[in-house]
């Protein structure tokens, strides 16, 4: 073989192991990419964060990496979703978002189900609802969302009843009110403080929790009615991100059949996993 034979052969390999070497570290580079994506919730418990532990992992797998920003407060979640300051939220369900886009003007929309949760009321003064007595004072939000969802719940215990076909009721819906209770209208995040002051209020977990309180502590819990559509939690974000490939992969992430496990079998709130294809409760 010639040197210039020699030459051009030794050239041709050094050429073709550094091609090899650069093909290489160009797939490594692009499967190790990771991307973010924030996500807004309510703040919660050790089982909450177990939960979001379980999605943060399954959309690790897909090679995205998952932050979580808790809220205390109902309207922080779409206004920081709206201002850009999260990717997405799940704390909301499809009656809140849609007065929520009315009253804001705001291109929030809905992704994917995750949860319905079962409506409470505490009291600090009495341990049945037969317990509440005539004249008694029950606490509710004045939110007009969360309000009527209260009351459906207060009628669910048999407290009260609302007029026919009405979604989402107000006090001014009642019917009959055979306790003749009186209606202690106040912000959602200041229900528990009032405890000791009313006979009766519907609370949301969330807030309960936040306070140290637990959940069990209940003196009654609304039966899961799936077919309450309004009722059921999302996944939301602005219209301009839903087709993204980050929020289809954190969708997929969330609507797994491990976390659905969780919800439905360890998170010991009531809530049931509802999405299309999650187990059914055991």
């Amino acid at each position: 073989m010639s040197k210039t034979t020699k030459w051009l052969v030794g050239g041709v390999a050094v050429v073709a192991i550094a091609g090899i070497a650069y093909a290489s570290f160009g797939q490594r580079t692009a499967n190790n990419t990771k991307e973010t994506l924030t996500v807004g919730i309510m703040a919660g418990d050790k089982r909450t964060d177990e939960q979001w532990k379980i999605v943060k992992d399954n959309a690790k797998k897909e090679g995205l990496t998952l932050k979580i920003k808790t809220f205390t407060d109902y309207t922080q979640p779409n206004a920081a979703l709206s201002s850009g300051d999260i990717d997405a939220n799940a704390f909301q369900h499809y009656i809140f978002l849609n007065d929520w886009n009315k009253t804001h003007k705001s291109n929030i929309v809905p992704v994917g189900e995750t949860i319905l949760v079962a409506g409470r009321l505490y009291s600090d003064k009495h341990k049945s609802i037969k317990d509440i007595p005539q004249n008694g004072t029950v606490g509710i939000s004045n939110s007009k969302i969360t309000q009527g969802r209260s009351l459906l719940v207060l009628q669910s215990a048999g407290l009260i009843k609302l007029a026919d076909k009405v979604k989402d009721p107000t006090t001014k819906d009642i019917i009959e009110n055979k306790k003749n209770l009186k209606f202690k209208e106040l912000a959602t995040d200041q229900l528990v403080r009032t405890l000791p002051e009313v006979d009766l209020a519907s609370i949301d977990p969330s807030f309960i929790v936040g306070s140290g309180r637990s959940i069990k502590s209940a003196i009654y819990v609304q039966p899961v009615n799936k077919s309450t559509h309004g009722g059921i939690n999302i996944i939301a974000t602005t219209k301009n991100k839903k087709g993204s490939p980050a929020i289809k992969k954190f969708v997929k992430a969330y609507q797994s059949n491990n976390v659905a496990n969780y919800i439905d079998n360890k998170s010991g709130t009531g809530e049931i996993a509802v999405w299309k294809g999650a187990p059914k409760v055991k």
